[in-house]
């Protein structure tokens, strides 16, 4: 940041962008906030790390996909606790400031009350000649009093602006903050969201003695595909999975990318046959869809989607409840794919082994 500050130029600015779209359009990189960030960066020639990576990355492949742009970003730029610290501290300032100019204000009433106070005084002060000591000194005193009451009223308008300045900060934090949680080719949580929320919902169960399940899907054969079809077509697969989560988890949960082909969804409060019969609503509807190259309307077949489920346990950590949604994941891609699996499929599997 500091290295653009000190060239302080209009020209040098409007070259760097130029040469980041450039490099954004030549390399097929999506033109997100995030994304502009890291090739503006690059660009600059502000980040040497950075720009050693891409230049890497450059000489591998001829197309950063988003997973790619968002390692970049989540490598180079997240600093999410900075950001989360920030908020707090704006709260706290702000919350300050209110205090001060709401005492300011009250203050200002009442020195504005002394000052009418005084001038009714004067009023009545008829009889003593106006060139006076005692005349002289009220005088003075009222200047002085109306004076101050002018700075006070100033000061908290300063301090009310300064309020709102601090608001506006909070806001442009909270939307990076979202846009750091959010999935750059889905456009729902990603894996960091995912964590956050997992470990949300383990403090909550284990203070509350509350209970959660968690889903664990898989896009079916979604490598042959992808090496099929091409990766646009698979992004374009990805988000139609996502949709379709979004729209049948709604408030129930936050659905998240984990990586690749791999979603998330935290369950909290909800029981696991709730979130079995969640995950084969989803199931179903992905593969209901018709799915056609957008470019050629070309028809690509029918996709799937298998899941994993499983439930909070009183002493799990939060590796443990993943493993058996994972290990249940993998019991319904071997079972035929286009399944759901709970953990009492697990169980009841060894039961039958035994």
């Amino acid at each position: 940041m500091s290295f653009i500050q000190d060239r302080d130029d209009i020209e040098f600015i409007r070259e760097t962008s130029d040469k980041a779209l450039d490099q954004m359009s030549e390399y097929n990189v999506v033109p997100t906030p995030m994304n502009y960030h890291v090739w503006y960066t690059h660009s600059a020639g502000s980040d040497l790390s950075l720009s050693s990576t891409i230049n890497s990355l450059i000489g591998k492949t001829t197309r950063f996909s988003s997973e790619i742009c968002e390692n970049l970003y989540q490598r180079f730029f997240s600093g999410e606790m900075t950001q989360s610290a920030l908020e707090e501290a704006g709260q706290s300032i702000q919350k300050e400031l209110v205090k001060i100019a709401q005492t300011l204000k009250e203050s200002g009433d009442s020195t504005s009350e002394y000052s009418s106070s005084l001038t009714g005084h004067m009023d009545n002060l008829e009889n003593i000649e106006a060139g006076s000591e005692i005349s002289a000194i009220l005088y003075q005193i009222l200047a002085d009093t109306r004076r101050m009451q002018e700075k006070s009223q100033k000061m908290e308008a300063d301090l009310k602006a300064s309020s709102q300045e601090i608001q506006k900060l909070q806001s442009s934090l909270a939307a990076v903050r979202q846009e750091n949680m959010t999935d750059m080719l889905t456009n729902i949580g990603n894996r960091k969201c995912f964590e956050n929320e997992l470990d949300h919902a383990f403090k909550e169960c284990e203070a509350n003695q509350t209970g959660m399940s968690l889903l664990i899907g898989d896009v079916d054969h979604f490598k042959k595909f992808n090496d099929t079809w091409g990766h646009q077509v698979g992004d374009q697969v990805l988000k139609a999975v996502a949709h379709v989560m979004k729209l049948r988890i709604g408030e129930k949960g936050t659905p998240a990318r984990f990586g690749g082909e791999e979603f998330c969804v935290v369950l909290p409060d909800v029981e696991i046959a709730e979130a079995v019969e969640l995950a084969d609503a989803i199931r179903e509807s992905v593969s209901q869809r018709s799915m056609k190259r957008k470019s050629t309307g070309e028809r690509i077949g029918k996709i799937t989607v298998s899941f994993g489920v499983a439930e909070y346990r009183a002493g799990d950590r939060k590796s443990d409840i993943i493993a058996r949604a994972d290990e249940a994941l993998y019991l319904a891609k071997k079972s035929g794919r286009n399944l759901v699996k709970a953990e009492i499929d697990l169980e009841q599997k060894i039961a039958k082994t035994a």
